[in-house]
């Protein structure tokens, strides 16, 4: 069986949203097998599947460290360029936006590696963008088929605001899923903003 996390699993749009980017700058950003950018260069991330594009839990990692490396580090995208070609010819085969070394490079606080050094969970931020963001969401390819989900609980994030969209209160969702009220509370606030 393929390893999850390089599957397709998401659309261009529902990366986006997860990760709380512009639909465009992940257009922008992805491209597929033998597509070049605006500029004629090779895309930034390699989609998993095409026709439609699609996408892999890896590429939703390499996708939240290029917005980071963007948004916290303020590295042009010729800078992330150099890092990618430079990772490459040291023999880094594989998606070297989701390596280990752009992962400690970029100070990335929200995704969890195996023993191997690849990413298996991602925390999407859910409050902005700071390093205290709670981790009480969590996207895993082998949860759910990589939806998010409340970590430790295989609760969707999408069923609780649904079912608190429907009326149930807090304490009923809580009480239901055994869940505490801030992990509720955290689900709904994601789906909200994602």
């Amino acid at each position: 069986m393929d390893d999850p996390r390089h599957v397709p699993l998401y659309s261009v749009p529902e990366c986006a949203r997860y990760l709380g980017l512009p639909v465009s700058t992940v257009r922008r950003w992805v491209a597929t097998s033998a597509s070049k950018d605006s500029a004629g260069e090779k895309p930034l991330v390699q989609a998993a599947g095409s026709d439609p594009t699609a996408l892999s839990f890896t590429n939703l990692v390499e996708l939240h460290v290029l917005a980071l490396l963007r948004r916290k580090h303020k590295a042009s995208l010729r800078e992330v360029r150099t890092k990618i070609d430079g990772l490459q010819r040291s023999g880094k085969t594989g998606s070297p936006l989701a390596s280990r070394e752009l992962l400690v490079l970029s100070d990335d606080q929200r995704v969890e590696l195996d023993q191997d050094g690849l990413p298996q969970r991602y925390f999407p931020f859910t409050r902005g963008y700071g390093e205290d963001a709670p981790k009480l969401i969590v996207i895993n390819p082998r949860v759910r088929f990589g939806r998010p989900v409340i970590d430790g609980s295989g609760v969707s994030t999408s069923a609780v605001a649904r079912f608190s969209k429907g009326g149930e209160s807090i304490a009923e969702l809580a009480d239901e899923y055994k869940l505490r009220p801030e992990q509720i509370e955290e689900a709904i606030r994601y789906e909200r903003v994602a």
